[in-house]
């Protein structure tokens, strides 16, 4: 589908006498400690983040990544296009057979 990428990584520490809390997306948690501490932060730990951690972080503008956010989704998943327009048709051919189930007649006219 698309390219994977690395996991998101939570670092908490102090920065200007505050608690904070940042996720970064890195290879291994040695790398999202040495984002964060040439950043001034001073790491007390690094742990793997959890959804809830990223979608806070996304927030409060304190999540850092280096791949970009796929532009199309589905249930949360990056789709490609292809994928995308096959949803479309099937959402239009569902809308299409309810109405048929409900007797509800279209003004389409089919020339062959």
């Amino acid at each position: 589908m698309g390219s994977q990428h690395d996991p998101f990584w939570s670092v908490r520490g102090v920065y200007g006498g505050q608690d904070v809390c940042l996720v970064v997306e890195g290879t291994d948690p040695t790398a999202a400690e040495c984002f964060a501490t040439k950043r001034g932060v001073d790491v007390v730990f690094v742990e793997e983040a959890d959804r809830h951690d990223v979608s806070e972080a996304k927030l409060k503008g304190r999540l850092w990544r280096y791949t970009p956010e796929p532009r199309l989704k589905c249930f949360g998943r990056p789709i490609n296009k292809l994928q995308a327009a096959c949803l479309l048709l099937c959402g239009a051919a569902t809308i299409f057979v309810n109405l048929r189930a409900a007797h509800i007649q279209l003004p389409i006219k089919w020339h062959f």
